[in-house]
């Protein structure tokens, strides 16, 4: 039973939806301004559709999951799963994910599927054709806290959520990019095109270094814009804003120098830290 467990959540990557969930709360704490149960309700329905999309993916993958190291453990191309009980487990997730946000309004309901929509049917077949996929894949990432806005009532028309929604937009390019030159050969090998096809390493170093300072310059806009209005959070986001910008420079230089896979899993672990860091202090200001 703990296997079985454990191999639901792998197929769900849990590791993956929590955060996801945790972007929704963000969002309805920032339009309700208040931490309530209902937040986690809706937080808890997008997690429950990001599982469910988790799934789908690695339906419409299993043949290229197998090829890599890095997935090839999973459920299905391991075989602890069959296709049918895959299929069972991802209807479940949906039905749950879709009957807590039904909960809310059809607002909700709808940028729930909408990331499903994006995620599976838009950036999967497109991260088989192209290298640049990551940039409408990136959308995918702006999805869940426009959904937990509008789960607490928020209108899309809000330059709020906009702004909000840009700081998680930009950031899934650093985020992806990381992955890439870190496991390109794998994704070479399950036939994958890779962005290292068309530019060095060294380039895409400075390319990522760009987009990570601008999702850094990113969260500065939440401070104007009234997302933020506590001066000592704002004062301790531009503080933070100010220390990853160094070392985001600094590492960089020292990864242009010389490769090294510690160094980008430092660069890879501390620049997602940032997003957790930044939504806690989002949340942190509703209390």
């Amino acid at each position: 039973m703990k296997q079985l467990i454990k191999h639901i959540a792998i197929f769900g990557k849990y590791t993956i939806s929590l955060p996801v969930a945790l972007t929704a709360y963000t969002g309805y704490a920032m339009f309700s301004e208040s931490l309530s149960y209902k937040g986690l309700l809706a937080a808890l329905g997008i997690f429950f559709m990001s599982a469910g999309a988790s799934g789908v993916n690695q339906l419409q993958e299993a043949d290229r999951d197998g090829l890599m190291l890095r997935t090839s453990g999973r459920p299905l191309p391991r075989k602890f799963l069959s296709q049918s009980a895959a299929i069972t487990i991802i209807l479940i997730y949906l039905a749950f994910g879709t009957w807590l946000l039904s909960l809310f309004n059809g607002q909700a309901v709808l940028w729930g599927w909408m990331g499903l929509f994006w995620y599976n049917f838009i950036y999967t077949p497109l991260k088989a054709r192209t290298a640049f996929s990551v940039f409408p894949g990136a959308l995918v990432g702006a999805i869940p806290p426009i959904a937990g806005w509008a789960a607490a009532g928020g209108s899309i028309i809000d330059m709020r959520i906009h702004f909000l929604a840009f700081f998680f937009f930009l950031g899934q390019m650093p985020h992806f990019w990381l992955l890439v030159i870190k496991y390109k050969n794998q994704y070479k090998k399950a036939g994958f095109p890779v962005i290292t096809d068309y530019l060095s390493n060294k380039q895409l170093f400075r390319i990522n270094m760009i987009w990570s300072l601008a999702t850094l310059m990113s969260a500065l806009l939440l401070l104007p814009f009234h997302i933020i209005d506590s001066k000592l959070i704002s004062a301790i986001i531009s503080i933070s804003v100010l220390m990853m910008t160094i070392w985001v420079i600094i590492s960089t230089y020292h990864i242009h120098q010389t490769t090294t896979k510690s160094m980008l899993r430092k660069q890879f672990i501390l620049f997602n830290s940032f997003y957790l860091w930044v939504m806690i202090l989002l949340l942190a200001e509703q209390i």
